[in-house]
């Protein structure tokens, strides 16, 4: 430009004076029309002025503006002189893009209230007379903003003068410093509009977020998309924010971090107010939409050196951070290696070698869109490894993240995990997986392999291919061998036709794609499936009809002699097979006369709990005799979106431990993949719930349930016996320590796979191992089965002695010999200090698998109380070494039939209520003599109580002075009248 020489050569300090004489004209000659335009000072203190009696003042927040507002205009305006330096070229090199739509002025330049460029959805649904506009967050705001651009004009032009260069007009004010916003104004329809698109690169990953506001919607909700497209400009993916309705304030809506589909060549922003799903429309209500952005990421990929991130225990691991688009700048990755826990085991910070040279600063360009960018320098792959530190049994992760001055923190992770073997062999037990149609994830070759290494027994696999597809045949059938060669169990699966064979059923939509309407004609779907099953049948017996939960053929009437016919229809010349069908669990099972299935896949949405899965087997077995069809089930884990992780490890494992003691063939995860219900990542890799799936099934897959054990510690338990092998699985809603002896080669295993030795720990008494127990199962391995056999057999006879004190009471202990030889031995009862025994130790010997029962004379003494106690029983067994069992069994004393509960409150006026509840579930009436007694100091009090049989009573008794009796402890004496009963009854007096 002809004037801008001059004003190059023209010092900083002039550019200031410039800026001053601004700030001076302006104040002097807006003050003035401000005040003839009748405005006051207050209406601009949000805009960086403040008033003083008559005189206007601009602070210091207002003249940065008028500063940064000079500058602006002196860039566009004047020329600036090329620079070849170093400095030049560093400062070119640019960030990563960023896309943004703020409805500020630059998108309304055609100042007609809508954004520039684009396109409104028309039609039917979406109506013309939905407003749709730009405005003002605060209009009130924005009209005191136009009021000074009006007022900025005389002085602009008078600054013109002595600037002939400057713009006709001055820079708004308003443009500057108002926030505006599209706002949709509601009258029933829908409404959508769209963006124009701009360029997308597979190079880069996206965050796209929006601001939304909604007022009054009843029915409608907004929600703002992120669309790709390919090069015809046809919609290939979108990721859509959270739907907004009723009333809320403004909200940032997040899509976090997406890579565009393959063929993506652009992408776009759609903003969207729909009807709800059942039709119903908002008549009034307001939207708003701001801040649309699309923020530019570079894809990081961190990636381990076995695919599938499974590893043998000493195995090197390796892990490669990849980098596309990674921008100047950001040179080094930072890598963190964590475990189940997300503790962080180790970390290095890795250099990134940059492989790609940066683009000119005469490659940055305006984007198609209009939306001005800055343009990325140009990048190639980059990669970093690291060489992981040796790592145990277990779960874990590597997180990475991008370092650098002018790079958004970017981080991702990959995981994997460590096993060993835990028990020698090929998965054995009820345990598998379905495998969906696209778990050719894992190379045919080492499907397998990989399977069984990860504790899968039993296989589903979709089968259903094109009569003419020999390939898909030939790789079928080979696969099915290879999971034969590995030990698995292999069921095919007849779930959905290719889809170019779909037409051919005559089906009336995609709601019948099931498989009571697949194989409805058998003229339609013999031809098809034949090739298939003559060649199959001779790798696979058995065969599903339907996908899991298909349970379509539910209700179909003469169900036996359908499946009989297409049983019969899939054989062709192939061998016979066995079929299998899906069935819901709340529906009862039919007899076994009306059957002709072999096995039936049982089901429930949402999955039974543990209690729940045990009540239903135990009710299916009962009404079974053991002939008719196999029962399988679906065994997946509960929603990652609403369970904790433990809650959904103690829920899949205590399920998987129930399936254990029923007649159950096979246990199906239905989608391993599944990202919400599943073991594996969508990407195949291991998540959080594989190692205890794995770790459950290897431990307790061939074992049977057999019982459990009383534990001191009241821990619960299962124990599982198989041949010469035991496994007993312990957990415990609070944290508690169980010790008793399980033998001396007793090893602790966590749901990770994790190892931990068990060491006896000496003691005069009772030498035992100390085990932490917690809400997470865990495993006790190495314990001697017939040991935790013979403590399941221990029982006391009777479990009750009646409060006759004084009296001789009988009592008896009856145990077991579980093993192959005679056991000798001695057994002895530890009782309280209030009881007596004439004989408290006894001898005893027994032949293989018998029992016996050693007598035992008990006296409960005058102090003795009722209640629930804990006895000891210990065994000495001569064996080399001899061995020293305790095993702890409940007794309660106290009359049979009589419920006594006790309850106190200290009430206003420091007064202490004893409430007595007394229910009689005999069949006679009983009388009682109650005496309360205090601490000692007070006296004591005294109500008689009679209850007839069936009924509760309640009696009273209040204390003064109360408070002194809180924390201390009173005793009931009930003296049964006409009887020789005495109840001893302790309370501890609480508020």
């Amino acid at each position: 430009m002809g004037d801008s020489r001059p004003m190059i050569g023209t010092g900083i300090a002039d550019i200031l004076r410039v800026a001053q004489r601004i700030s001076y004209m302006v104040a002097s000659g807006l003050g003035s029309h401000l005040r003839r335009s009748g405005l006051r000072c207050a209406d601009f203190r949000g805009a960086g002025l403040h008033g003083n009696g008559r005189r206007l003042v601009f602070n210091g927040a207002f003249r940065v503006a008028s500063l940064s507002l000079l500058f602006a205009l002196l860039g566009v305006c004047f020329s600036v002189a090329d620079d070849d330096s170093n400095e030049s070229a560093a400062v070119a090199i640019t960030e990563l893009k960023s896309f943004v739509w703020d409805f500020s002025r630059k998108d309304d330049q055609g100042f007609d209230g809508e954004p520039d460029g684009w396109k409104r959805a028309t039609g039917d649904s979406y109506p013309s007379y939905v407003q749709y506009q730009i405005v003002a967050r605060d209009p009130d705001f924005e009209r005191n903003m136009l009021k000074i651009d009006s007022s900025t004009l005389r002085p602009w032009l008078k600054l013109r003068s002595q600037f002939p260069s400057l713009p006709a007009l001055p820079p708004s004010i308003a443009d500057m410093t108002v926030d505006r916003f599209v706002r949709i104004e509601l009258d029933g329809g829908q409404f959508t509009a769209q963006s124009p698109s701009i360029e997308a690169s597979r190079m880069y990953q996206y965050r796209f977020s929006a601001d939304i506001m909604t007022k009054g919607l009843r029915h409608d909700t907004a929600r703002a998309e992120l669309v790709f497209l390919d090069e015809s400009n046809q919609e290939l993916a979108r990721h859509s924010t959270v739907p907004r309705g009723g009333t809320s304030d403004w909200t940032s809506c997040q899509v976090e971090l997406v890579r565009p589909p393959v063929g993506a060549k652009s992408m776009m922003i759609r903003i969207m107010v729909q009807r709800s799903e059942d039709g119903l429309e908002d008549i009034r209500g307001t939207i708003g939409f701001d801040n649309l952005r699309i923020e530019q990421y570079p894809q990081l990929q961190v990636v381990t050196d076995q695919t599938r991130g499974v590893y043998r225990v000493g195995q090197p691991i390796t892990t490669t951070a990849k980098i596309m688009g990674l921008p100047a700048g950001a040179s080094q990755i930072q890598f963190r290696l964590l475990d189940h826990d997300n503790r962080e085991l180790a970390s290095e910070l890795l250099s990134v070698n940059h492989r790609g040279d940066p683009v000119s600063k005469d490659s940055a360009s305006k984007d198609s869109a209009g939306v001005l960018a800055e343009t990325a320098p140009r990048s190639v792959d980059s990669d970093v490894t690291w060489q992981l530190p040796h790592v145990d049994v277990g779960f874990y992760r590597v997180a990475a993240s991008i370092v650098g001055k002018r790079a958004s923190t970017l981080s991702t992770d990959v995981t994997f995990v460590v096993i060993d073997d835990l028990v020698g062999g090929p998965p054995h037990g009820p345990f598998g997986w379905t495998l969906p149609r696209g778990s050719s994830q894992v190379p045919a070759r080492e499907l397998g392999p990989w399977l069984s290494s990860l504790g899968v027994a039993w296989v589903k696999y979709p089968c259903w291919f094109s009569p003419t597809d020999t390939v898909a045949a030939e790789e079928t059938a080979a696969l099915l061998t290879r999971f034969q060669d590995n030990g698995l169990q292999t069921v095919g699966m007849l779930d959905l036709p290719p889809e170019s064979q779909i037409a051919k059923y005559n089906l009336r939509g995609r709601r019948d794609l099931v498989a009571a309407q697949l194989f409805r004609d058998v003229a339609t779907w013999q031809p098809l499936l034949e090739p298939l099953m003559t060649r199959l049948t001779l790798k696979v017996r058995t065969w599903q009809l339907g996908a899991d939960r298909d349970h379509s053929f539910l209700g179909r009437p003469r169900l036996r002699d359908s499946i009989n016919a297409i049983s019969t229809g899939l054989q062709g010349f192939g061998q016979p097979i066995d079929v299998a069908i899906s069935w819901p669990w709340l529906e009862e099972e039919l007899d076994e006369s009306e059957t002709s299935w072999q096995a039936i896949c049982r089901s429930s949405d949402p999955s039974l709990a543990a209690h729940e899965l045990d009540a239903f087997l135990g009710l299916e077995e009962s009404h079974s005799r053991g002939s008719g069809p196999r029962t399988w089930l679906l065994l997946d884990p509960i929603e990652k979106s609403r369970y904790d992780r433990d809650s959904r490890i103690r829920d899949l494992v205590l399920r998987m431990a129930t399936v254990r003691g029923h007649r159950v063939q096979a246990a199906f995860v239905s989608d391993p993949h599944s990202e919400e219900n599943g073991l594996l990542r969508p990407g195949g890799r291991p998540d959080e719930l594989l190692l205890p799936w794995r770790t459950t099934s290897r431990l307790i897959g061939n074992l049977r349930k057999t019982g459990s054990l009383q534990l001191q510690s009241g821990a619960q338990n299962t124990v599982f016996v198989g041949g010469d092998r035991a496994v007993l699985m312990l957990w415990s809603a609070e944290p508690t320590e169980e010790k008793i002896y399980l033998g001396d080669n007793v090893q602790m295993v966590d749901v990770w796979g994790r190892v931990t030795e068990l060491p006896v720990h000496p003691d005069p008494v009772q030498p035992s191992q100390h085990i932490s127990i917690g809400p997470v199962p865990i495993f006790i391995v190495g314990a001697d089965p017939s040991l935790l056999l013979f403590r399941m057999s221990v029982a006391l006879q009777p479990t009750q002695l009646d409060s006759l004190l004084g009296l001789v009471q009988p009592l008896r202990v009856k145990f077991t010999n579980p093993t192959r030889e005679s056991m000798v031995g001695t057994v002895r009862i530890l009782t309280p200090p209030s009881w007596a025994i004439t004989t408290p130790i006894r001898n005893w010997e027994m032949l293989s698998g018998r029992s016996t029962s050693e007598p035992f004379e008990v006296v409960l003494s005058n102090v003795a109380k009722i209640g629930t106690y804990d006895v000891p029983l210990q065994f000495e067994l001569e064996t080399v070494p001899p061995k020293l069992i305790t095993v702890h069994r409940s007794l309660i004393v106290g009359p049979e039939g009589l419920d006594i509960k006790i309850l106190t409150r200290l009430l206003r006026g420091n007064e202490l209520r004893v409430q007595i509840e007394i229910t009689n579930r005999s069949n006679r009436t009983q009388s009682y003599d109650c005496l309360l007694f205090p601490p000692p100091g007070r006296q004591y009090q005294r109500r008689f109580v009679t209850i007839e049989p069936g009924e509760t009573t309640r009696r009273e008794i209040f204390w003064p002075n109360g408070g002194e009796l809180v924390g201390k402890r009173m005793l009931l004496r009930a003296v049964e009248q006409d009887g020789s009963r005495v109840l001893n009854y302790p309370i501890d007096v609480t508020r």
